[in-house]
């Protein structure tokens, strides 16, 4: 007999066979069923603090969209600089319960139809080293934001949340974002500090671009 042959009949005979042991088999099925029990609850995990933050980014954008800058006689009013944009991020960890570092960017964003794209009027991120949106960077996104009539205008409102898993099974340390356009729903745009914003009669954009000049205004 061939050792092919010998082999195949030994394959044969495991296949076919009944016997086992139940203690080997039990550890066998016990690590796949905590293996498997582990992974499910990662992935759960995985897809909830994406939930939430997604949950959270649409709050705080909503939150963005309604101010109008400086009202006079508005106690309530308040002007959009860097310490608003730092209370942001606060709100969002706060909703998030993020133990992982976080940081937000808003960007106020026009279109120009003189040059048929869009134009960044303002743009600032949370705590520092984080860079702030640009016009030449927009227009990666142009495909995400609506179309505008000139203008108009909206607030686009990004989070980044770092996310490690707490077992390497399938997944690994990562960054998630989100990138929220919202339209103004009180002006025409949300004013830098105290800026203005909007158009003159002619329907011409009267705020300059401000992401090249930082406001040294907190």
């Amino acid at each position: 007999m061939s050792i092919m042959r010998s082999f195949k009949l030994r394959l044969i005979r495991f296949g076919r066979g009944t016997e086992g042991s139940m203690p080997t088999e039990g550890v066998m099925a016990f690590t796949f069923l905590i293996w498997w029990y582990i992974s499910s609850f990662q992935f759960f995990d995985a897809y909830r603090q994406k939930n939430v933050n997604l949950k959270a980014a649409y709050t705080i954008a909503d939150m963005l969209s309604r101010e109008t800058g400086p009202v006079a006689n508005d106690p309530t009013s308040a002007a959009v600089n860097q310490s608003y944009v730092n209370g942001l991020n606060t709100v969002f960890d706060y909703l998030t319960f993020s133990n992982k570092p976080t940081w937000v960017r808003v960007s106020s964003v026009y279109w120009d139809n003189s040059d048929q794209k869009y134009h960044v009027d303002w743009s600032a991120a949370s705590g520092s080293g984080h860079q702030v949106m640009t016009t030449p960077m927009l227009q990666a996104y142009a495909n995400r934001i609506p179309v505008l009539a000139t203008g108009d205008s909206v607030i686009v409102t990004e989070t980044f949340m770092a996310y490690e898993p707490m077992f390497s099974m399938g997944l690994k340390a990562q960054v998630y974002t989100t990138f929220i356009t919202t339209s103004p729903r009180f002006s025409a745009c949300v004013p830098w500090n105290t800026g203005g914003c909007g158009t003159d009669p002619g329907g011409n954009w009267v705020n300059p671009d401000l992401t090249d000049v930082p406001d040294p205004t907190p």
